[in-house]
């Protein structure tokens, strides 16, 4: 049976030794782009490159997306009350070729999303992000 409720690709984007995050409002902490993870691959890096251009206001000529790994989570939803939830999530590397203007601050806002730039020793370090989501810091710092 597939226990999984929530498939997400992340999005790592790193300038040199920080990552790119934003406020995620549901979830009530700073956390890497993502997007529901599409049925094959060139979907999901199709649908990806639209969201984060869209979304983050980078042209996307600008970037490319490079699939580094699939992993599973199970863990208690902020979203959900507390419920155990069940995540696959698939990890994107964003390699930047030329970065917007707006993102050269430590944090800045593209449209309605507030974002800011971490290092994985600050967001394991940050009680919020580290509670609701080491799992996924801990893929990012693992891979790539």
């Amino acid at each position: 049976m597939d226990r999984t409720e929530r498939r997400s690709s992340i999005i790592a984007v790193k300038d040199a030794n920080r990552y790119l995050l934003y406020r995620d409002l549901g979830w009530g902490c700073d956390f890497f782009p993502n997007h529901a993870t599409a049925s094959s691959t060139d979907e999901d890096v199709r649908q990806l490159t639209t969201y984060f251009a869209d979304e983050f206001g980078i042209p996307a000529k600008d970037f490319t997306l490079s699939h580094i790994c699939v992993k599973d989570s199970e863990k208690p939803s902020t979203e959900h009350d507390g419920e155990v939830r069940y995540y696959e999530y698939t990890l994107y590397r964003a390699s930047v070729t030329v970065m917007p203007d707006a993102w050269r601050s430590t944090e800045f806002h593209v449209g309605a999303k507030h974002c800011r730039w971490m290092t994985l020793d600050e967001m394991l370090a940050d009680p919020v992000i580290n509670k609701i989501n080491h799992d996924v810091v801990a893929m990012v710092r693992d891979n790539l």
